[in-house]
């Protein structure tokens, strides 16, 4: 069965996330949408990410 990526309708192309971690906040990156935000490392935060992280249906997310 082949998997199907969540294709980025006006780049054709698969959406990935970075995070970058730290110990009081998240850097977050969205490629190849060119999105960047922050939010902090805590439960609030983290709610927040998910939340605008999974409008975007990305194929992977690199920590």
């Amino acid at each position: 069965m082949q998997e199907l990526a969540y294709m980025n309708t006006k780049t054709n192309q698969s959406i990935n996330i970075g995070v970058d971690t730290g110990k009081c906040q998240l850097d977050i990156y969205i490629r190849p949408l060119d999105i960047y935000f922050t939010v902090s490392n805590d439960d609030k935060g983290i709610r927040e990410a998910v939340n605008k992280i999974k409008k975007h249906k990305p194929e992977r997310i690199i920590i």
